[in-house]
Order: structure tokens, then sequence, then C-alpha cells
């Protein structure tokens, strides 16, 4: 890796969070959220000498983000007609908030709060998944639980965050918990 790449993964990784949090917005298939992070990281490092690493990245990986997911979604969908309609449907809420400012920062805050509510045993697998970065049949090995219970607990997880997340923020008094 020269420089600039080294600089640019470093930026990248630096803005990760914001990354999830607007993947998190786009793709309400779970799992979907890590796949699409993933993909942005590696779309952005691939034009990396396009980028002035100086200048603030968020809009362009906000942008790229939401392209990413769109086209994941696209591609997932394709073979499952039942979930094009709630693409179709997520797609015009998201068409409907390009008015309002971006909420990215409050997101991540509501996380925080929906994460905090989880169970301890919940909480863990979360921070060994996402945190720590061990895939699942690691956190199997270290838990003594099979692989597919723990990509079942993440995935049911998950779920419950994005439910907290659609709930906290679809409150009329959502700043409470920021």
């Amino acid at each position: 890796m020269n420089k600039h790449e080294t600089r640019a993964a470093q930026i990248f990784l630096s803005h990760h969070d914001f990354v999830k949090g607007v993947a998190l917005k786009y793709a309400p298939w779970p799992g979907l959220m890590e796949d699409i992070s993933q993909q942005v990281f590696l779309e952005f490092m691939a034009k990396e000498e396009q980028w002035d690493l100086e200048n603030d990245l968020r809009p362009l990986l906000a942008t790229m983000t939401r392209h990413v997911a769109l086209r994941l979604w696209r591609d997932r969908t394709r073979e499952r007609p039942e979930v094009v309609q709630k693409l179709a449907d997520h797609i015009r809420l998201l068409a409907a908030e390009a008015e309002t400012p971006p909420r990215y920062e409050e997101e991540i805050g509501v996380l925080r709060h929906c994460l905090a509510k989880l169970p301890e045993k919940s909480r863990e697998l979360i921070q060994l998944y996402y945190y720590r970065d061990i895939s699942t049949p690691e956190i199997a090995t270290q838990l003594e639980l099979r692989a597919d219970t723990v990509c079942r607990a993440l995935s049911r997880v998950r779920e419950k965050l994005r439910e907290c997340l659609m709930k906290e923020l679809n409150r009329p008094t959502n700043h409470a918990h920021v």
C-alpha cells in the first residue's frame, strides 16, 4: 500500500460508523448494513486516487453508500418478488425524507440507546461481531455454540435494533435519547 492508499483507508475507517449509519437508513433487510459498508469500502479504495482526502468525505461516502445500498437491494430482490414491494415502499419513504436534512448523528445516538436496552448476551454478540470484528464461527467456538445459532441470534438482534431504531426515530419526541 502506498501512502495515499493507507491514508484513504485510515480516513474511511474513521468514518466507518457514519457509513454504517447511512447504510442502516437504506438497508431495511437484516444483515445488509454490513455488506453495504464493506462494498462501499471496496469501491472507495478502488478509486482512492480520485478523492481529495483533505476535504470532508462524508457527503461522498453518504452518496456512495446510498448507491451501493440501492444496488444491493436491487440484486437481492430480483429473485424475490415479495421483497420488491417492501423495497418500493422503503424507497418511497426515502424519497419523502429527501427534503429533510440528514439525521446520521441522531441515528447513531438512538442506536447507542437501543444497544443499551438489549439484554447482556445480545450486547455481547454485537460487541464481538461488530466491534471486535470476530467471525460467527469464531464467536460460536468462543461461546460454545453452533455457528448457525450465532447467525440466527445476530439476525434476531439486528431485527430488534432495527425495530427500536424505527420506533425511536419515528417518535414525536425522538430527541430525548440522543
